[in-house]
């Protein structure tokens, strides 16, 4: 398995996972990812400004995932709590696994990845998902993430932080 920046060559494959991955979240009534967004022009971003990043098995992508070294600017605006640090940090956003893979640990293991190459350069990551999203919470919560708070991101999100070895 190889943790990798994703290329131009992967857009198509993380698009039809993104696009999977809002059918499942509106079939369990979570509106999260419903209104268009993430996108194809979001993963073109990513590859261009070199933070999508692909847990991939030979040709074939497990998990894609935007790693971010420049902040959020929702994160701001955090109520109802604090970060656990302050400064700089790193922030994974559109995190989704392809439908063949779902429940495998997958994401957990591109998650360890992406903390492993972030803490050579921050002291912390963080994260956000919907109130309704209880599987991307489990996940979140069991890779030691603590809940900061509520920031706004279309609408509501959960905030967690957890400070990199």
């Amino acid at each position: 398995m190889i943790f990798r920046k994703a290329t131009i060559e992967d857009i198509d494959q993380i698009e039809s996972l993104i696009r999977a991955a809002s059918k499942r979240l509106g079939a369990a009534g979570i509106d999260q990812w419903q209104r268009g967004y993430p996108n194809r022009e979001s993963v073109e971003c990513d590859v261009v400004n070199g933070v999508g990043m692909v847990l991939c098995e030979g040709n074939t992508i497990l998990v894609y995932g935007a790693v971010i070294f420049t902040g959020e600017p929702a994160y701001e605006g955090l109520t109802g709590g604090k970060w656990l640090t302050h400064g700089e940090y790193a922030v994974v956003h559109r995190l989704c696994v392809s439908e063949i893979f779902v429940g495998m640990g997958f994401s957990k293991r591109f998650m360890s990845a992406a903390e492993a190459m972030a803490s050579d350069s921050v002291k912390s990551m963080r994260i956000d998902t919907h109130p309704d999203n209880k599987i991307m919470q489990g996940l979140i919560k069991s890779l030691g993430y603590a809940y900061c708070g509520d920031v706004v991101i279309e609408s509501r999100r959960l905030a967690y932080e957890k400070i990199l070895e």
